[in-house]
């Protein structure tokens, strides 16, 4: 009868592998700062937050099974659900990846603009037995210290956007203390002009701006870049991507403001740890 013996070496390997599991199990389960994870997923949005360890958000899901690599890489390996999700609009780049996502997390609730919804996305969102939520300025998420206020769409936004689907992007405040992080979508520059006239409380001196439509042309202006200062501005693009993101004139706005620039296809994944009253990046 053949016995597997195992060398001193072998062992003491098991158990110091062993070890560095349970510290990282235990690291992750006491500490209790809030991570915001802008994904690489190419050329569209995702963004993971985990608020004080304990429930997940995520914002737009990218174009693919991408978004699982992010979700696998940030969020713990024991936690399977999902909280929020925030679809900021109906574009395949930001909910792409939801069949795939379905399929892996348990999601509780969904946040969306009320709009008109593909048929595809009907069927596939009716797979799942989350509760499905439209947002629209002045309603707010609190979860523990932490605050989600969204700015827009507004009442007859409509009239307003007319036919132009990014028009329609959910763009919400984060809060935490003296934190601010601005979601913006694929939104405009018309909106952002209204929004500069009637939120300048919510905008001003913001920590983080994710820049609209992966740095497009028309998804910035300098009114609205002149009000929120942002310290770091994140620009969510793929590599070589075939439309010319991110254009020069937003990345040379964003040069004049002397705005620290931080891009997904540059940098991959950015991660910011949020510790009060200041924060830092990981990368």
């Amino acid at each position: 009868m053949n016995e597997n013996n195992f060398s001193p070496a072998t062992i003491l390997f098991t158990g110091f592998f062993a070890l560095i599991i349970v510290f990282v199990f235990f690291f992750q389960s006491i500490s209790s700062k809030t991570k915001i994870v802008f994904c690489d997923v190419g050329q569209g949005d995702a963004t993971y937050i985990r608020i004080k360890n304990k429930i997940d958000v995520l914002i737009d899901t990218g174009p693919d099974k991408k978004i699982l690599n992010c979700l696998g890489k940030y969020m713990p390996f024991f936690d399977k659900e999902i909280e929020i999700l925030i679809l900021s609009h109906l574009q395949k780049d930001h909910y792409g990846g939801l069949l795939h996502l379905f399929q892996r997390y348990k999601i509780n609730r969904i946040y969306m603009a009320k709009t008109k919804i593909p048929s595809s996305l009907i069927t596939l969102l009716k797979s799942t037995n989350a509760l499905l939520i439209f947002a629209k300025a002045s309603d707010t998420l609190k979860i523990f210290n932490v605050n989600l206020n969204f700015l827009w769409p507004k009442a007859k936004t409509e009239t307003f956007c007319q036919n132009d689907n990014n028009c329609f992007s959910l763009v919400f405040l984060f809060k935490e203390n003296n934190f601010k992080a601005l979601f913006t979508g694929d939104t405009t520059a018309a909106v952002l002009s209204q929004l500069t006239r009637k939120n300048i409380d919510d905008l001003v001196n913001l920590n983080v701006l994710k820049i609209p439509h992966h740095g497009s042309k028309y998804g910035m202006n300098r009114e609205f870049l002149k009000l929120a200062d942002p310290k770091v501005a994140v620009i969510s693009v793929g590599k070589n991507n075939t439309y010319g993101h991110p254009a020069k004139e937003t990345l040379d706005l964003l040069y004049a403001f002397k705005t620290k620039i931080k891009r997904t296809d540059k940098e991959g994944d950015i991660v910011f740890e949020i510790q009060n009253p200041k924060f830092k990046m990981s990368n």
